[in-house]
């Protein structure tokens, strides 16, 4: 099963992009972060095989469309090689947006979908 650290460490090796174990407080384009969304026991062997899926999430400016955009395209290839490296399965990704407050628009992200 591929861990937090493991998706920490494959962020850290993109340039451009401060990886975080979670994120909590203000949120800064480039920062990234793993979410964990499920783990699948491929077996009931204990300590056997578990898969997991996850959302990895960067953040992007939000100074306009053509700010977001000029920097989320050459990140879409290069976070999804270094999530690839790191062991994961890239099921897609595309555009977002995350929650800051209840009351806000939210951040623009690319939102990763992978698991083992």
């Amino acid at each position: 099963m591929t861990t937090r650290d493991a998706i920490v460490a494959a962020l850290g090796t993109v340039p451009g992009i401060t990886p975080k174990r979670t994120l909590t407080g203000p949120i800064s384009p480039g920062d990234a972060w793993p979410v964990w969304i499920a783990t699948r026991w491929a077996n009931i062997v204990p300590d056997g095989v578990r898969l997991a899926q996850w959302e990895v999430l960067v953040a992007l400016p939000d100074t306009g469309a053509d700010a977001t955009v000029s920097e989320a395209d050459p990140l879409v290839e290069t976070v999804g090689m270094a999530l690839i490296g790191a062991g994961l399965q890239l099921d897609s990704v595309g555009p977002a947006r995350t929650m800051v407050t209840e009351t806000s628009s939210g951040v623009p992200v690319l939102r990763y979908l992978v698991h083992d």
